[in-house]
């Protein structure tokens, strides 16, 4: 069914493969039992003399496997953006660094070391988690708005 997709212009013009494809659309329409056999010859002889796709929808807009084949899935969720993956990664480098000598010089002393590697973390963390925090309270809803909008867009051109 991907090829009639491809026309956003009811006025485009439909060939074989496509009055087959719909053809087994209304095939299933009687096996589900939304038609019964004489409305299905009905609309088979109107879909076969259809030479539009406008003129085939006359026959298809009323079923459910029409209606989810035309009306494009949500998008799916936003997945976590690379550059906070990256900017994790990046923050990790240092911090752990950092962990490591004061861990080392800790195991090697025999009195207690202050916790300096807490003077790269917090300002790391705190960029991190507020990087993230926008990304996710600010960002991502403004995108999730756009992807919608283009959706309820697309759908209104039909």
């Amino acid at each position: 069914m991907s090829s009639l997709e491809r026309y956003g212009d009811r006025t485009m013009r439909i060939g074989n493969p496509e009055r087959g494809a719909l053809t087994e659309i209304l095939r299933a329409a009687v096996d589900q039992g939304y038609i019964d056999l004489d409305e299905y010859e009905k609309r088979v002889d109107v879909l076969l003399a259809a030479q539009t796709v406008g003129d085939a929808e006359v026959v298809l807009a009323d079923l459910p496997a029409y209606q989810r084949l035309i009306e494009p899935a949500e998008p799916e969720k936003l997945g976590t953006p690379d550059w906070i993956k990256w900017m994790w990664f990046g923050f990790s480098i240092p911090i752990g660094i950092n962990l490591g000598v004061w861990l080392v010089v800790e195991a090697l002393t025999e009195s207690s070391v202050y916790f300096w590697p807490i003077w790269v973390m917090v300002p790391l963390l705190v960029v991190g988690v507020a990087l993230t925090g926008a990304e996710r309270g600010i960002m991502r809803p403004a995108e999730e708005r756009k992807r919608k909008e283009r959706l309820r867009r697309k759908r209104n051109q039909r």
